[in-house]
C-alpha cells in the first residue's frame, strides 16, 4: 500500500513525504470526510515556479 502510494505522488509530481506529512496534519484537524478527495496526490498544492 505504501509503494502504491508513493508512485502515485510520483506520478502527480508530488514529494511523497510532503504529501503525506501534509494530508496527516489536514486529517489531524478535522478534515470533514466529505471532503476527502482534496486530499488526494493529485490536489496536493505544489509551491508554485513563480515565487522565486
Amino acid at each position: 500500500m505504501l509503494a502504491s502510494l508513493v508512485a502515485t505522488c510520483k506520478m502527480a509530481g508530488v514529494n511523497p513525504v510532503d504529501y503525506l506529512a501534509d494530508t496527516l496534519h489536514a486529517i489531524l484537524d478535522g478534515h470533514p470526510k466529505s471532503r476527502i478527495e482534496d486530499l488526494m496526490p493529485w490536489r496536493h498544492a505544489q509551491p508554485s515556479s513563480l515565487t522565486a
